[in-house]
């Protein structure tokens, strides 16, 4: 890696594309075959020479996929500096280019609206603000870890970049690992000590999803919503202390399936989900050394089968390494008890006391961190990022007691703006987290920035809970498959995914639903005998939000397999069965509305830039 801001040309030939870095790169070139994407390098040379058809200027390469028409390269085109750790400076992404690297060829099975659908997905995923990337630190690793090569768990563009990394070994200037999730770097300063405090939040890339759509393990033993979370307090002497937490799904073969029911059927395969525990679990230890599973779904009703499944393989984890702790949030911290919390931290206490944290002075590590804290509830959300908050303030007060920034008796409570700051750094980065897995902020952000819980937090959260509901049931599908394209969970094929027809009847129950809005909305600007709540209008309203009712009801009880959003590149395996009667049947307003025809997306010759 160079040790410097870095800069890229991107030059167009006829059948090749050429990529050069301003530094480090040693004169030697990127190239990027136009038909087949085949990376290789080559020296300066008077091959390259002729002016090129064109030239592009980046910040980074996030890398190069293959869609139908061929290869296209991702570029980093927009950055901002958000922070330093030690002396390397952190950038968030703020833009990205989708350019396609293939030549005008039209190949066989070609499909223009299918191939926009592609990019749309693929720039639609890249659109987050959350990917963040240094120049001379591989964030991808925790501070601990520096020495040991990128994590290809945290890795979040590996699909991308493994074309090049294939070409020049992953050291190369051209390879740039870029994380997803949260980075903050906030100054600070207690009695005459100033240091940064920061914060990295990095997403797993395996099984990576949305909420109801990617849940528990898979056969390899990763799971769903998989994030490690590191506090760094960096002091301006150089001297570093971080301490490392992490959260993900349950480790078990389980999935809620969307049915327009407010709270999903949910599934379990015990069966399926030893061996997925156990690897999952193994790795964790190999990874952190020790590990304490924080649980913290309830103990009763919905959760239970979930509750008892993990506490029934957590007794069958023989390793002295593992732990298990369960802990009712719901129950312990009902009716705003939220002060009970702190039952929780004196029993992880000695375990968490025991794994310590990272420190390194004068450049020598002091102390490193032996073991975990694993928290999960259902969605790892809302309860585990107030339990990770709270774990975070504990960590902190040890580091700055032991730095004799504050006295032993003293904790973050006694600096109002040290705690002010923890607590908007976390709340930031518990909406962050939500918004990438849920679509919304997080709930419970109220005690998480003020310590306490509000009734306007409350109320907040139902607003969230309401559009949770919503985008999990209509729009995450789609939002599905932007993850799965950029992560390489699907490669494209010569298939037609979108291509996706519906049942008669599926047809005419949306008709009727768009048939009921239009009425609804009349009924709102121009009330019957001008009076909203005249008798007239009151019937009138009344009566087809009867049928928008009874509408409702036939599609949740016969239709979710088609009129849930569910994704269309990679099969979701709890997804019911369609079944289409009356399909000849054609409703020809209905279907231009619901299913475009490629003849709306022609080939126009325009290129994907």
């Amino acid at each position: 890696m160079v040790t410097a801001q870095q800069t890229f040309k991107v030059s167009f030939y006829p059948t090749t594309v050429t990529i050069e870095a301003s530094r480090g790169s040693s004169d030697t070139h990127l190239v990027v075959d136009r038909t087949t994407g085949q990376v290789t390098t080559a020296s300066s040379s008077p091959a390259f020479s002729a002016s090129p058809l064109r030239t592009l200027s980046a910040h980074g390469i996030m890398g190069l996929i293959n869609l139908q028409r061929g290869p296209y390269v991702v570029l980093i085109t927009g950055r901002e500096a958000v922070g330093t750790i030690g002396s390397s400076t952190v950038y968030r992404v703020s833009a990205t280019r989708v350019v396609r690297v293939a030549d005008d060829r039209t190949p066989s099975g070609f499909d223009a609206a299918d191939e926009a659908t592609y990019v749309r997905l693929l720039e639609n995923a890249l659109q987050t603000p959350s990917f963040y990337f240094s120049y001379d630190m591989d964030l991808t690793c925790s501070l601990q870890r520096q020495d040991s090569g990128s994590n290809d768990v945290f890795f979040f563009n590996k699909y991308l970049a493994e074309p090049i990394i294939n070409a020049v070994g992953s050291q190369s200037v051209f390879v740039l690992p870029v994380i997803h999730g949260f980075f903050a770097c906030k100054p600070v300063e207690v009695r005459g000590t100033r240091f940064n405090y920061v914060l990295v939040t990095r997403r797993g890339r395996y099984r990576q999803g949305t909420r109801y759509l990617s849940r528990g393990a898979d056969a390899d033993g990763h799971v769903s919503n998989y994030a490690e979370t590191e506090q760094i307090v960096d002091f301006s002497s150089g001297d570093q202390m971080a301490y490392v937490q992490v959260r993900g799904s349950i480790p078990i073969m389980w999935g809620q399936v969307p049915n327009l029911d407010y709270v999903p059927e949910l599934r379990i395969d015990v069966n399926a989900s030893h061996e997925r525990f156990q690897t999952h679990m193994t790795r964790m230890i190999d990874e952190y050394n020790e590990v304490v599973a924080v649980n913290l779904i309830d103990k009763v009703k919905y959760e239970k089968p979930m509750s008892d499944t993990f506490a029934a393989l957590s007794a069958e984890m023989k390793s002295p390494q593992y732990h298990y702790v369960h802990f009712d949030f719901h129950k312990e911290c009902s009716r705003m008890r939220w002060d009970r919390i702190s039952l929780l931290m004196d029993e992880l206490s000695s375990l968490n006391t025991r794994f310590g944290y990272y420190e390194k002075k004068a450049s020598h590590v002091q102390r490193q961190q032996l073991g975990v804290v694993r928290t999960n509830c259902m969605d790892c959300l809302d309860r585990t990022n107030v339990v990770q908050s709270e774990l975070a303030r504990v960590a902190l007060e040890w580091q700055l007691r032991s730095s004799h920034v504050i006295e032993q008796t003293e904790s973050v409570s006694s600096f109002p703006l040290l705690r002010q700051m923890l607590n908007n750094v976390w709340a930031d980065n518990a909406d962050t987290v939500s918004c990438a897995y849920s679509g919304t902020g997080a709930l419970k952000t109220d005690f998480t920035r003020t310590g306490k819980r509000t009734y306007m937090g409350a109320l907040r959260d139902g607003r969230n809970s309401v559009e949770r509901y919503v985008r999990g049931n209509f729009f995450d599908g789609e939002r599905q498959d932007s993850i799965d394209l950029l992560l390489g969970a699907y490669r494209v094929r010569a298939s037609r995914p979108f291509a996706q027809t519906l049942s008669s009847e599926a047809r005419a129950l949306v008709g009727t639903i768009y048939v009921c809005l239009f009425m609804l909305a009349y009924a709102f600007f121009y009330p019957r005998n001008h009076s909203w709540f005249g008798i007239s209008n009151v019937a009138f309203v009344g009566a087809w939000c009867g049928v928008l009712c009874l509408v409702f009801c036939v599609v949740r009880a016969k239709h979710t397999a088609e009129l849930v959003n569910w994704p269309r590149l990679v099969a979701h395996p709890m997804r019911p069965q369609v079944i289409k009667t009356n399909a000849s049947i054609k409703l020809p307003i209905v279907d231009r509305w619901l299913e475009p025809s490629a003849q709306s997306v022609r080939p126009s010759g325009k290129k994907f830039a």
